[in-house]
């Protein structure tokens, strides 16, 4: 799976830099100093995730963000300027945050022949007490705001609507699992000296919980096709604190990992091609057109499935595995999340349903050479995420889902 994880985060850049390169967003300038900044911006995560020492990860998540904020200031407007900004300063204060409860932990701790994990860990071993435990929660919830998590997720909707959908896509897609994979850890520490029920783990949770919930509940007001993805990047990452809290063996926590970096894609490949066929945003607008190529709905359709209910994709095939652990631990309140995100696509069912109403046309033929190389590329990436969805089906099984 970890071969599986690193496999489908190269190829997902891979897909997102070529989309990019060869059908930018229509007056993208500079496309080759772009290229450059995404080409940073993933190796900083990507290096993040080779990486067991706790200030040298910090240090590439950080480095991101400038990266990324960059990026979102790509399309060259003054919002979108402001909205680079507030990336830049949200994510940042938060990684201060963390940061100030990784000093806390090394200060700590009893004296480390390096930085790693593994060896903070043993640093720790017999020192509990209030300074402990505020860095790993400090730590643990300044990573959280970077996650985009409620409250700290205010950049996130922002960010994902006024920036082009490449850069959406990349950011959605590999944030999120380069963060978790910095939490992970010191969940793992934090078991061995804080039983308490009063833990960063269930904090974590709790917020996970949260954002969840607002999600689904924001997404009823919502009739921007970009903040609509938007919130649906939200509930995805809402459900990796799920995972996170239960504390899943290997196999599952990396299939959990590659399925986020391969949905997020889908959502924001199609979300490109369908804004940009419909020349619009918002979907009474886009209602008060006559014609929409169809393939263009569908494709977004698609990727919506694919994300919640699509009986061969990765999503679904970790629901199942959240009802297993359910059943078999006696948590039997886990059954209500994948309940929760199939109430998540109905919800985005009905906002975007309409649009089938209007003529069918072939893409747009101002932009039809871009449409249909995004097409492509979005065809590729479903044919990989339901090759990923199969071997789950057949490689998880119940070994893999016992709590620790």
């Amino acid at each position: 799976m970890v071969f599986l994880f690193y496999t489908s985060g190269i190829l997902s850049f891979f897909i997102i830099f070529f989309v990019y390169v060869l059908a930018p967003t229509i007056g993208q300038t500079r496309v080759w100093l772009w290229s450059i900044l995404k080409i940073l911006f993933f190796s900083s995560l990507f290096l993040s995730w080779n990486t067991e020492n706790i200030v040298l990860k910090w240090i590439l998540i950080e480095a991101s963000t400038l990266f990324g904020s960059l990026l979102i200031s790509s399309s060259g407007t003054e919002k979108s300027f402001h909205v680079g900004w507030k990336f830049l300063l949200t994510n940042s204060y938060s990684l201060g945050l963390a940061f100030l409860g990784i000093i806390i932990l090394l200060f700590a701790s009893t004296p480390l022949q390096n930085l790693n994990f593994e060896s903070l860990k043993y640093g720790l071993v017999g020192k509990q007490g209030l300074l402990v435990e505020a860095g790993i929660l400090l730590t643990v919830y300044g990573y959280s705001g970077k996650l985009g998590l409620v409250p700290n997720h205010f950049w996130v909707g922002d960010t994902y609507a006024e920036s082009p959908s490449q850069t959406s896509s990349i950011i959605a897609a590999f944030v999120p699992v380069s963060v978790v994979l910095a939490i992970k850890p010191l969940i793992d520490i934090e078991k061995g000296i804080n039983p308490s029920i009063f833990n960063a783990a269930n904090g974590l949770l709790f917020i996970g919980i949260l954002t969840i919930v607002y999600a689904t509940f924001i997404l009823q007001t919502r009739d921007d096709i970009r903040r609509i993805s938007a919130k649906v990047a939200l509930f995805h990452t809402g459900m990796l604190t799920i995972f996170l809290w239960l504390d899943v063996g290997e196999e599952l926590f990396y299939y959990l990992l590659t399925s986020t970096i391969l949905i997020k894609l889908l959502v924001f490949l199609a979300l490109g091609i369908l804004r940009m066929d419909a020349g619009n945003r918002y979907i009474s607008k886009i209602l008060n057109h006559s014609t929409l190529s169809h393939k263009a709905f569908y494709t977004y359709l698609f990727a919506l499935i694919m994300a919640f209910v699509f009986p061969l994709g990765p999503v679904f095939v970790l629901d199942l595995e959240l009802i297993k652990i359910g059943v078999r631990s006696n948590k039997f309140l886990l059954l209500f999340f994948p309940i929760l995100g199939a109430f998540f696509f109905y919800v985005a069912l009905n906002k975007i349903l309409p649009l089938i109403r209007l003529t069918n046309r072939n893409f747009s033929q101002i932009h039809y050479s871009i449409l249909q190389t995004r097409f492509l590329f979005f065809c590729l990436s479903v044919f990989y995420t339901l090759l990923v969805g199969v071997y789950g089906l057949f490689v998880l099984n119940g070994d893999y889902l016992w709590i620790k």
